[in-house]
């Protein structure tokens, strides 16, 4: 089902870039974070609050980082006119998503949350659990480490991004009225190409 969405399929092949370094597919980041975590207090792993009835897909770790991040990444309370993360349900959102992604790509997704979301219990504290101040500079520490942290932090963003600027509710800021195909009744033909007439072909050729 993921293959009609475009958000899903930049997600899926930033994933399966990530997948092809055999960086998050061996485990090797994730291994090192469990390793570390063997000798710190279970206080390190505890979590704060359980998840939403309302979420279906996400894990309570991913759950966590994800509710981080949209702070992070979303502060739409530095603009008055923009709804906030609460008000539009950008986790709601991206937890459907997230339930359309093939096998595989989930699979990746997982790898990668766990990952950063244990990246920081050398500070005994999982990622979700540091202030915004210190989440933007591991955030800023990964984009600027390995290529496969960097695109990961990148897939994360996207997905957040999505999950809030494809609600209805934050294009009234952006002067949007929706999409066309759905305002003047145009079926959709996805991805697929446009027609070329003959004039169109001789030059191509």
């Amino acid at each position: 089902m993921s293959h009609q969405d475009p958000a899903l399929v930049q997600l899926e092949q930033q994933l399966a870039s990530l997948s092809r370094r055999r960086f998050l597919k061996a485990g090797l980041l994730l291994g090192t974070s469990a390793a570390t975590a063997v000798t710190f207090p279970a206080r390190a792993l505890a979590a704060d609050s359980g998840v939403p009835t309302y979420i279906r897909h996400l894990s309570e770790p991913e759950y966590r980082l994800f509710d981080k991040l949209r702070v992070v990444f979303l502060p739409t309370e530095r603009f008055s006119d923009l709804p906030s993360t609460t008000e539009v349900p950008v986790l709601e959102n991206l937890d459907n998503m997230v339930g359309r992604l093939n096998a595989d790509t989930r699979f990746l997704l997982s790898l990668g949350c766990k990952a950063l979301e244990f990246s920081t219990l050398y500070k005994l504290k999982r990622f979700s659990s540091l202030s915004n101040e210190q989440a933007l500079n591991q955030l800023r520490s990964w984009q600027n480490g390995l290529a496969v942290q960097g695109g990961l932090v990148v897939t994360l963003k996207t997905l957040l991004g999505v999950a809030y600027w494809r609600d209805p509710r934050t294009w009234q800021a952006l002067e949007y009225d929706g999409p066309v195909t759905a305002k003047w009744g145009i079926r959709r033909l996805g991805n697929m190409p446009l027609p070329r007439d003959d004039d169109d072909k001789k030059m191509i050729l």
